[in-house]
C-alpha cells in the first residue's frame, strides 16, 4: 500500500491562521512528508472561494520542489477548461524541471459552476472543452519530447521521457473505465457523500478493467484514491479534532451547516470512506482497502481548519512505517541547505 497526501489548503479566518501562514506551513509539511517517505503530494486548484487558497498549483509545487528530494508532486487537479493548454504545458514542464523529474500531472474538467462564470467559460460544456484542451496539452509535450523546434515550440522541456505521467480525475465508474482504456492513471476521491467504500473501489476496478481490455501496459499507470484521514493515539482524540473540522469543511463546500456533525462523522466511519482512528485502526482500514484492490491512498490530512500542530502529529502516524519525529520547521531548514 502506497501512502500519499492530498491538500486542499482550505482557509478559515475564524481560526486565526492567515493564508500566508497556511502556505508556510504547507512548505514545512511538504519537507516533512518527503522526509517521512510519502510517495506523492497533490495540491488542489480552486478559484474565488476559500475551499482552496491555490488558484495556480504550479507556483506552490515549484516552491515545494525546492524543499523536497524524492516525493512526487502534482496538481489534483489542473482544471483544464479554465486554462490555455499551451500555458499549462509551459508551466508544468517547468515544474518537472525544477523538481528534477518528479511531476505527476493531474487533470480534470472541474466540478464547481461558480468558478467558471468569472472566466466566461460555459460550465455545461466543460467536458468537451476538457477533451479539446487535454489533446492540445499532450501535443505540446509530445512535440517537446521529439525535440522538434519551430516558432511555437515550448522553450522548456519536461525532464521525464517521453513525458510526465498524466492522472485524470473522476468520481464516475464508466469514466474511470475509459481513462484506463486510454492508458492514463486515475485520481478518484472518496468524498463525504460517497455511498460506501465498495462504490469507490468499483471505480478502481473499472479503471483496471479498461487497461486490461485495451491491452495497455500497466507500467507506471495506477489508480489513487483520495480519502479524508486523521490519526491520533485514541479514538476520542480523533473525534475531537475531526468532528469540528468536518463541520467547517462541509459548510465551506456546500454553504449549509451540518445538522449533526458527530453523526456525519460516525456515518463516514461506518461507510469506510474516512480513514479515522488510532495507528492500529488505520492499519486495519488500509488492509480492508487492499482487499478491495486499492493499492495507493492519498490522505487528505489537513482540512477544516485543524491546527498545524495537530495535523503534523497525524501526518507522522499516517506515514509509511510511522517513523521520524523531527520538527517540520527543522526539516524545512535542512532541505534549504547551508
Amino acid at each position: 500500500m502506497l501512502h500519499s497526501l492530498f491538500w486542499l489548503l482550505d482557509h478559515y479566518p475564524e481560526t486565526g491562521e492567515s493564508v500566508a501562514s497556511l502556505h508556510q506551513a504547507a512548505l514545512e509539511e511538504a519537507a516533512l512528508a518527503d522526509h517521512l517517505g510519502f510517495a506523492s503530494l497533490w495540491i488542489s486548484e480552486h478559484h474565488f472561494r476559500s475551499l482552496s487558497t491555490v488558484p495556480n498549483p504550479a507556483i506552490l509545487l515549484a516552491a515545494m520542489a525546492q524543499h523536497t528530494r524524492t516525493i512526487r508532486l502534482g496538481p489534483a487537479t489542473s482544471v483544464l477548461p479554465l486554462h490555455n493548454p499551451i500555458h499549462l504545458a509551459e508551466d508544468y514542464a517547468l515544474v518537472d524541471v525544477l523538481s528534477n523529474g518528479r511531476l505527476n500531472m493531474g487533470v480534470g474538467s472541474g466540478s464547481q459552476a461558480m468558478e467558471f462564470s468569472p472566466f466566461n467559460v460555459d460550465f455545461e460544456l466543460r467536458r468537451e472543452q476538457f477533451v479539446k484542451n487535454l489533446a492540445s496539452f499532450r501535443q505540446r509535450w509530445e512535440i517537446a519530447a521529439r525535440g522538434e523546434f519551430g516558432p511555437d515550440s515550448l522553450n522548456v522541456t519536461p525532464i521525464q521521457s517521453p513525458a510526465p505521467p498524466i492522472y485524470v480525475a473522476t468520481m464516475n465508474r464508466d469514466a474511470a473505465y475509459e481513462i484506463g482504456r486510454v492508458g492514463d492513471s486515475l485520481l478518484t476521491l472518496a468524498s463525504p457523500s460517497s455511498a460506501n467504500l465498495e462504490e469507490v473501489a468499483a471505480r478502481v476496478q473499472a479503471h483496471a478493467r479498461g487497461l486490461e481490455e485495451a491491452g495497455k501496459e500497466r507500467g507506471g499507470v495506477e489508480a489513487i484514491v483520495m480519502m479524508f484521514a486523521h490519526a491520533s493515539q485514541t479514538d476520542a482524540e480523533v473525534e475531537a479534532v475531526v468532528v469540528p473540522a468536518l463541520s467547517r469543511l462541509m459548510f465551506n463546500m456546500a454553504g449549509t451547516r451540518l445538522k449533526d456533525p458527530k453523526a456525519f462523522y460516525e456515518e463516514m466511519r461506518k461507510k469506510g470512506i474516512g480513514v479515522f482512528g488510532t495507528p492500529t485502526g488505520v492499519s486495519h482500514h488500509l488492509e480492508r482497502l487492499a482487499d478491495l484492490g486499492i493499492g495507493h491512498v492519498a490522505f487528505v490530512s489537513r482540512f477544516g481548519g485543524m491546527s498545524k500542530e495537530v495535523a503534523t502529529r497525524s501526518l507522522r502516524l499516517l506515514a509509511p512505517g510511522r517513523s521520524a519525529l523531527r520538527d517540520p520547521a527543522e526539516v524545512l531548514a535542512a532541505s534549504m541547505g547551508p
